[in-house]
C-alpha cells in the first residue's frame, strides 16, 4: 500500500505497512478500484480499517453520544405490532424513520437516531430478538469533533 500525502488532517503522517490477504480478495479489491469505488489500495485498507475500529470501539464508549442509522428488514404481519412498541419507547433518540414496502410481506425501515450510546444499543439489541425480523445492521457516528 502506497503512503502518500493523506487527505485527512488526522493521518498526515502514513507509514507504510504490508498486508497479505487471499488473491482472490484482493481481486475483488482491484475490481472496486477499476469501477472507480476507491482510488486507491491504500485508500479502500484505511477505510475499512476505519470502520472497523470505529464498530467495535463505540461499545467501550456507551454514555457517549452518537447518531445511529438502524436499518432492518422484516416481515410486516409479525413483527409491525412489537416494532412500534419499541419505537416509542425509545422516541427520545429517534429522529426520524423511513418505511418502504419491499414486497407483499417484507418491510424495509430505517431509524435515524441520536443519543447516549447505551440507548442506541438498546434498541437495537431490542429490534433484533423481535420474531419476524430478518435482518438489522447499526452504523454509528460519534457526534465529537476528530473522531
Amino acid at each position: 500500500m502506497s503512503g502518500g500525502n493523506g487527505s485527512r488532517s488526522n493521518e498526515e503522517n502514513l507509514v507504510r505497512t504490508s498486508v497479505t490477504v487471499p488473491e482472490g480478495l484482493l481481486e475483488k479489491v482491484n475490481e472496486l478500484i477499476a469501477s472507480g469505488y476507491f482510488a486507491s489500495r491504500s485508500e479502500i485498507f484505511r477505510q475499512a480499517l476505519r470502520e472497523y475500529l470505529q464498530r467495535i470501539e463505540w461499545t467501550d464508549r456507551l454514555e457517549d453520544e452518537y447518531f445511529g442509522v438502524l436499518s432492518y428488514v422484516y416481515r410486516h404481519e409479525r413483527a409491525e405490532p412489537e416494532l412500534v412498541k419499541v419505537q416509542h419507547e425509545f422516541a427520545d433518540v429517534i429522529i426520524t424513520t423511513l418505511h418502504v414496502h419491499v414486497s407483499e410481506e417484507k418491510c424495509l425501515e430505517v431509524l435515524l437516531m441520536k443519543g447516549p450510546g447505551e440507548k442506541i444499543a438498546e434498541i437495537t439489541k431490542r429490534i433484533r430478538g423481535i420474531k419476524g425480523v430478518e435482518q438489522a445492521r447499526l452504523t454509528v457516528v460519534s457526534t465529537e469533533e476528530g473522531e
